[in-house]
């Protein structure tokens, strides 16, 4: 199997450290949007970025990335990768490997252990032990190896304290392996405009995909409890898609929940838009929490892993205990109908934290 991938510069200067960020594809997923992100942040005068995919189809994001090289393996499923990637990794003999969620992680930390690269380094994206309540027969498959596989790694990526005293807890990891790193943004001129005159409908945003653990039944449910003039959009698809759907006839929710499917231009429809909501159960590190911010955009949002470091009561938004659902529905009428909202503010705030900058020379530090 030949591998396409451009090393002239590399052989030229002599002096970069090659990078390969393995993904199993380019969907529009969170993992996939933090290294698509860290591989137009790394420095590109010290290092030489490759992406690694299992299967390059329905991509979310763009293969045509200045500095950064792409490979397809073409072998769909994680559990087919072993040849393939080990092939590549063996030829191109990269300095550093990242790799993301489980089933990638297990499959990185298998063939390294037959390979000698100096740093390999895994993100975990989950709070394992509230996955685990929630989880179906696929993911706990993959819990009795991500134990395993931590341990073939040099370092261990969490997004937030509560991830890392997770892993700990869960899968007996080393605390020395594990670093605390947030997520990065990239930046946008785009801001929210406030409408000082209070139109008619309210208009709330829900971004995610359509699964047991994102809570959207309490979502739809909440909107039906809601003044008539309060609406909800839902961009994302998914196996609960159906269901959800049909729970909104059935509740007569027809003309006030819209589904937008998944989409490329999520920051315009954010601009639309009064607030996002967030109804997970669980969360790794909630990237359309950042996103939102960034173009100013209010969060309403149950507790969940990540947002106490990104959510400030009443100045970008609320957070709600996951149990207090008419709190929640509370807040979303508050954050509707407050009118001093700085999405400047809201804007610059999370940039002085999270700027892809900033999170890229951190991920470059783990290297160096």
């Amino acid at each position: 199997m030949r591998f396409a991938i451009d090393r002239t510069e590399h052989q030229e200067q002599g002096i970069k450290k090659k990078v390969f960020f393995i993904l199993s594809s380019l969907a529009s997923g969170g993992s996939e949007r933090v290294f698509w992100n860290l591989a137009q942040g790394f420095n590109k005068d010290k290092f030489e970025i490759t992406i690694v995919i299992l299967k390059a189809i329905d991509n979310g994001y763009s293969m045509n990335l200045d500095g950064v090289s792409f490979v397809n393996l073409n072998t769909v499923k994680a559990s087919r990768s072993f040849f393939a990637l080990h092939g590549l990794l063996n030829t191109a003999k990269p300095y550093a490997v990242f790799s993301t969620n489980d089933h990638i992680n297990i499959l990185v930390s298998i063939v390294g252990r037959f390979l000698n690269i100096p740093v390999l380094i895994a993100r975990a994206s989950n709070i394992p032990h509230e996955k685990r309540r929630l989880a179906g027969l696929k993911y706990k498959f993959y819990d009795l190896f991500t134990s395993f596989s931590y341990k073939g790694f040099k370092i261990v990526v969490c997004q937030s304290e509560e991830m890392k005293h997770s892993l700990i807890k869960t899968y007996n990891v080393h605390p020395a392996l594990i670093t605390v790193i947030g997520n990065p943004v990239l930046y946008t001129t785009k801001v929210k405009q406030i409408e000082k005159n209070k139109k008619k409908n309210h208009k709330l945003l829900v971004v995610c995909r359509f699964s047991e653990e994102k809570g959207l039944d309490r979502l739809v449910k909440m909107v039906a409890e809601l003044p008539d003039n309060y609406h909800l959009s839902m961009v994302g698809g998914g196996v609960l898609e159906g269901k959800i759907r049909q729970m909104t006839k059935d509740l007569g929710l027809t003309t006030r929940i819209h589904f937008f499917g998944v989409v490329s231009n999520i920051q315009e429809i954010m601009l639309q838009h009064d607030i996002m909501v967030l109804s997970s159960y669980t969360e790794g590190f909630p990237n359309v929490v950042l996103e939102a911010l960034t173009i100013g955009l209010p969060v309403v949002t149950f507790k969940v892993s990540g947002v106490t470091g990104l959510i400030e009561d009443g100045i970008n938004g609320y957070v709600l205990p996951q149990n207090d659902y008419q709190g929640f529905k509370s807040m979303v009428i508050k954050a509707c109908t407050k009118d001093d909202w700085n999405p400047g503010q809201i804007k610059k705030s999370v940039y002085q934290n999270y700027a892809i900058d900033r999170i890229s020379a951190q991920y470059e530090e783990l290297i160096n």
